[in-house]
């Protein structure tokens, strides 16, 4: 489903409905979304994203894509609300719920949805609103600053996440982990070793052409054992590299990350003032 600038889209949660009025369509070259104001807050910039139809999802790369950017972006942050946690370097939840679709609903009372193609379709409201790292790379503005405090930011937010044990698993292209998936578990460095695949290829790294789970655990295999992406990364920075290092260490085992003490020196290479992770536990 696309929506044009000027559309209204409603979406129905367990209290009530809210419309959503469309004000720019953005596409990162891998997922479609959308900047959109609340009908009821015209000044308010938000960004708002459409989920896969509960029947049409299959998994493919582009539909796993989807799957993790709204249902289980929604789950964690979800989560972390009822749990009282938030981050400033992590997407704030302002809505989530299904689509009202035009026309009669007749989906029954015992729950499932109804013969119209929209019904059921799961929608993603998030701020803050902002200038994401790929438009960053595509505009050729990320460089080893950008990186050092991408890696900062990032780290925060997982040990903020992994503080009540949310571990996303994105197994998207560009993000792959390791082969404990075949598992069905995830070691302790997963989401680490995520991050380290977003700076290898956010600071120019080869993206390879994948297109099964098959092929991205041999490049991951491959690019590892002969040390492509500690190479790639030590260009940049000795302190990316050591991260890198450090995650590889201890991708398939028992232990978990040190979060803080990379915070600390990932810090004290950021140039400004603004340092830090940013935890609020009040309910």
């Amino acid at each position: 489903m696309k929506l044009d600038v000027g559309s209204v889209l409603w979406l129905e949660d367990s209290e009530c409905q809210k419309g959503y009025l469309i004000n720019d369509v953005l596409n990162n070259n891998e997922l479609q979304y959308y900047i959109a104001s609340p009908v009821k807050d015209p000044g308010e910039s938000l960004f708002l994203y459409v989920g896969s139809h509960p029947s049409q999802l299959e998994p493919a790369w582009e539909d796993m894509n989807l799957w993790y950017q709204v249902q289980r972006q929604t789950k964690i942050l979800t989560i972390m609300r009822q749990k009282g946690l938030s981050s400033k370097y992590l997407p704030q939840l302002s809505a989530s719920g299904r689509i009202v679709h035009p026309g009669q609903c007749s989906k029954p009372s015992s729950g499932g949805n109804c013969d119209h193609p929209w019904c059921g379709t799961p929608i993603l409201v998030t701020s803050p609103v902002g200038e994401t790292v790929v438009d960053m790379v595509n505009a050729g503005r990320f460089g080893v600053d950008e990186a050092i405090r991408c890696c900062h930011d990032c780290i925060s937010a997982l040990s903020t996440a992994s503080s009540t044990d949310i571990r996303h698993g994105d197994i998207r292209p560009e993000n792959i982990i390791s082969c404990c998936l075949w598992r069905g578990k995830l070691c302790s460095a997963s989401d680490a070793e995520s991050l380290v695949y977003v700076l290898y290829f956010a600071c120019g790294g080869a993206l390879p052409d994948l297109d099964s789970v098959e092929g991205a655990l041999q490049w991951r295999e491959n690019s590892w054992s002969r040390r492509m992406i500690q190479k790639k990364l030590g260009e940049l920075s000795t302190l990316l590299k050591a991260f890198a290092d450090y995650v590889d260490s201890l991708c398939g085992t028992p232990y978990p990350i040190d979060y803080d003490i990379w915070l600390r020196r990932l810090r004290r290479n950021i140039q400004d003032d603004d340092h830090g992770k940013e935890v609020d536990t009040s309910g």
